[in-house]
């Protein structure tokens, strides 16, 4: 039976852990900071539209904390911008007579195109997934997961292109877990529908609601849309093409824990650095790379990025900001 070893215990991450270990699959967390203290001293409270459990999962800090098997999978887990250290970090521990990047698969649950890019570097076998999930981590030691029964859906495929049958057997555990993920051949195409929906996660974390956010949030994925065309990548339309029934994957309320934002909007709660650089800048370097501009999203991944620096607070800007951040919206 396969051993999930999941690296990063934020939303994503903890939510995973929880749900196959309340379906009886055997699973090591691995955490840091004062996230990690909690989870040591007082365990994972898990707050769930049905109550909250407060489960004692084994939790790690460290790759050396734990001795890897040849049955387990990596689940990376963690933010974008950590994924590369987690990856260096955990690829070279040994796994028998030799290393988890020659011995292990390991599943990158990442928003944007690069985790899977330098998973590549080291590891043998990589397995690209695309997340959907409403759960929210802002406290330590603590996850809200409101969408019930299914928790959070995945669709996941080798990289950089086709299937492998150990993802059946994930697929598997993942149902009976309360989770829903499907096998696709081309999951870049499925990582690129998914980042063209959340590009406006930055414009989220900065400025309250409004018509004005919605059009540059369209004026953001309306650029995108033209570079991965200039790209050669293709986007997939993920409700469209999946075969998944999300019909479960409702968002139910939680009483006391109504969920704030995306998770960009959570890491500038948190005080913690944001992905942008590799969801807006993606889009931004891929424009670069074949010759185009993209000043729509280069001017968003800047102003998040001056937010993120100087400790702005979540949601703290106005359309004043946002037109002087892309004057374009005035015409």
């Amino acid at each position: 039976m396969t051993r999930y070893v999941v690296i990063g215990a934020g939303a994503v991450g903890a939510t995973t852990a929880a749900q196959l270990h309340l379906a009886g699959r055997e699973v090591v967390l691995a955490a840091r900071g004062a996230h990690l203290a909690a989870l040591r001293g007082t365990g994972l409270r898990y707050v769930r539209p049905d109550g909250t459990t407060t489960l004692r999962l084994p939790v790690v800090g460290r790759p050396d904390e734990v001795r890897l098997r040849p049955d387990d999978l990596l689940v990376l887990a963690t933010k974008t911008q950590d994924a590369d250290a987690a990856l260096a970090a955990w690829a070279w521990q040994p796994v028998g007579s030799g290393v988890a990047a020659t011995e292990l698969p390991v599943l990158t649950l990442q928003n944007g195109l690069d985790s899977e890019r330098s998973a590549l570097r080291r590891f043998a076998t990589v397995f690209g997934a695309v997340t959907w999930s409403p759960a929210s981590h802002v406290v330590p030691g603590e996850v809200v997961s409101p969408a019930a029964p299914i928790a959070e859906a995945f669709w996941a495929g080798r990289y950089p292109a086709g299937t492998d049958p150990r993802l059946d057997g994930v697929a598997a555990d993942f149902a009976d877990a309360g989770l829903a993920l499907e096998v696709v051949p081309d999951v870049v195409a499925f990582k690129a529908g998914k980042l063209i929906a959340i590009l406006p996660n930055a414009l989220d974390a900065l400025y309250p609601p409004t018509a004005l956010r919605d059009r540059a949030a369209e004026l953001l994925r309306d650029e995108a849309r033209d570079v991965f065309a200039a790209a050669g990548v293709r986007v997939a339309d993920l409700l469209g093409e999946s075969t998944l029934d999300l019909s479960g994957l409702v968002q139910r309320p939680v009483p006391g824990h109504e969920r704030g934002g995306g998770s960009t909007w959570q890491s500038l709660v948190r005080g913690g650095t944001v992905e942008s650089d590799f969801l807006n800048g993606e889009v931004v370097l891929l424009a670069r790379l074949h010759g185009r501009e993209a000043p729509a999203n280069a001017a968003v991944l800047t102003r998040i990025g001056r937010a993120a620096a100087a400790g702005v607070a979540a949601r703290s800007l106005d359309d004043a900001d946002l037109l002087a951040t892309l004057p374009q919206l005035a015409r």
